[in-house]
């Protein structure tokens, strides 16, 4: 008898309880970390939970309505209790590592805990708070950064996503995906709820500018996903418009959109032409270099540092990653980032350019290169002296200066100059703490009609195992507006600072003016440019 019974519960299965991850539930369209100040998850919204042993190892999705709740989706089931009260959430797909649901409407507002079953294993409970609204806009990277999912509406039945090379034009009507408007009334596993949601106080931020909503409410594809009807405003354009939602005083995550003028394609200064683009396919990625002249005045408590620098950087960038050439935020626009940042578009190639020389305003110097495709020169006056670093009190002064490749490897031999402007000056007493309630205003001197200056804000919530967490943003003007206020319901996106075990508040704001220069063409390059920027940044301010 002993050994039957062994034999028997030898052929039971042995499941493993699930685990929910650290940071693992979120908004699927935002991917906004928890903790964040707009990572609540509102009620009739899509969300996700990352973790280990939650489901199957192949992906199971739903196919049809009604969609499961409580008998859940094979094997795999989610409840979220607040304030007593326990719902079952409506499933979407489940695997092992990942899995989707939508939080009922009806499901009460407040703080509270949410747990996995599997196959009769529960996980044990992890932190959830849910919230009447929080929008989420989807992104093509499926992360919450970069290029949305938008459509062009051109006709009824023409209506292609937004995309570098398929721009929208001002005046067009967009429709926006994402998710976490708000609850609905009705049986939302049963079909989805679609219809306009006119009393929400609802904004759609496209370059700065609000637009006009035509609908704010449910697709009528499917349960949890939301459309934002609006209409491009006039006067933005460019491949990396910045857009985002804000309802009431949260803002979602921020994505951008292509926008054209006049029936073009959208363009952006810098942007890569098609004939680059073509090079970069057939390499497999942009082949790029860039020379700069740059001054440095940081300020951290008591220590000052104040530096110049002479660099140069050759590297390939792969067509995954080619984005960040072309979306050129527009002046007068801001966007936001939260860190550490999820995933990567993949890694940099460096090329080998051969030895770099600099004269003319300064120098004659060579550059000093640590790693192959990295080039540079720091100017610190009274530092102890080391490789790549000047220290007999030079400073770099306003003037041309003349960068000389002899050429290597990778890289044809060139030569550019870099005319470089230096009156550029931000007060970093003027900022000692920041109320996310309220706007704020930068005034600077010294800013240039062809400079850009770009205002930036970080603060960190928390350490963490891949550094800090928190949220950046950033906004640009023109360096001869001499001022940039940033509204307060944006400010509101980033969280409070936490203070470091040294009593240091965790918050940075930086202040740099760039112009760039001319481009320069060498053998081996599809693009080559030269700038000179100056920089202010300041340290340790609270952000409340």
């Amino acid at each position: 008898m002993k050994q039957l019974f062994l034999l028997l519960t030898a052929a039971i299965p042995a499941f493993t309880q699930p685990v929910i991850a650290s940071l693992g539930v979120r908004n699927s369209a935002s991917y906004t970390l928890p903790g964040l100040p707009n990572s609540g998850i509102a009620q009739g919204s899509l969300f996700i939970v990352f973790g280990q042993n939650m489901g199957p190892a192949k992906i199971v999705q739903v196919s049809s309505f009604p969609l499961p709740t409580s008998a859940g989706l094979a094997g795999t089931s989610l409840q979220v209790t607040i304030n007593g009260t326990m719902v079952d959430a409506i499933m979407l797909y489940t695997l092992a590592t990942q899995v989707a649901a939508v939080l009922p409407s009806d499901t009460p507002i407040g703080t509270g805990t949410m747990t996995v079953t599997y196959n009769g294993q529960t996980s044990a409970p992890a932190p959830i708070t849910v919230v009447k609204s929080s929008f989420g806009i989807f992104a093509v990277n499926q992360s919450g950064t970069g290029q949305g999912v938008l459509q062009n509406v051109n006709s009824q039945t023409d209506r292609p996503f937004n995309s570098s090379t398929v721009s929208a034009q001002p005046g067009q009507v967009i429709i926006l995906w994402g998710t976490g408007i708000g609850p609905v009334t009705g049986n939302e596993a049963g079909g989805p709820l679609p219809g306009d949601m006119p009393n929400l106080d609802v904004h759609v931020w496209v370059g700065g500018k609000d637009a006009v909503i035509q609908y704010r409410g449910r697709s009528g594809c499917c349960t949890g996903d939301d459309q934002i009807v609006f209409v491009v405003p006039a006067g933005v354009e460019g491949c990396g418009v910045p857009v985002y939602v804000q309802i009431d005083n949260t803002v979602s995550n921020f994505v951008t959109m292509a926008i054209g003028s006049g029936g073009a394609q959208c363009t952006d200064p810098g942007a890569l032409t098609p004939a680059q683009i073509a090079s970069a396919t057939k390499n497999g990625g942009i082949r790029s270099g860039s020379v700069g002249v740059n001054h440095y005045d940081g300020l951290a408590g008591a220590t000052h540092e104040i530096s110049d620098g002479l660099q140069a950087v050759f590297a390939s960038t792969p067509l995954s990653a080619l984005s960040g050439f072309s979306a050129v935020a527009p002046v007068g626009s801001c966007t936001e980032f939260q860190f550490p940042v999820a995933g990567s578009n993949g890694t940099n190639t460096y090329l080998d350019a051969g030895k770099i020389s600099v004269g003319g305003a300064a120098g004659p110097y060579d550059l000093y290169s640590p790693t192959k495709g990295s080039y540079g020169l720091s100017f610190l006056p009274g530092a102890t002296s080391s490789p790549g670093l000047i220290t007999d009190g030079t400073v770099l002064g306003p003037g041309t200066y003349n960068f000389t490749g002899s050429g290597g490897a990778d890289v044809g031999a060139f030569t550019a100059a870099v005319d470089y402007v230096n009156t550029f000056h931000w007060d970093q007493s003027s900022v000692s703490s920041i109320n996310r309630s309220q706007p704020l205003t930068f005034n600077w001197t010294g800013g240039t009609s062809g400079g850009i200056v770009t205002m930036v804000i970080m603060s960190s919530l928390a350490p963490g195992p891949m550094g800090s967490i928190g949220a950046a943003i950033f906004c640009y003007a023109s360096g001869a507006a001499g001022s940039f206020t940033i509204p307060g319901p944006l400010l509101s996106a980033l969280p409070p600072s936490y203070t470091d075990a040294d009593g240091n508040p965790q918050g940075t704001v930086e202040v740099f003016q760039n112009i760039a220069g001319k481009t320069f063409t060498a053998s081996g390059l599809d693009l080559g440019t030269t700038s000179s920027q100056v920089t202010f940044t300041k340290s340790y301010i609270a952000i409340q």
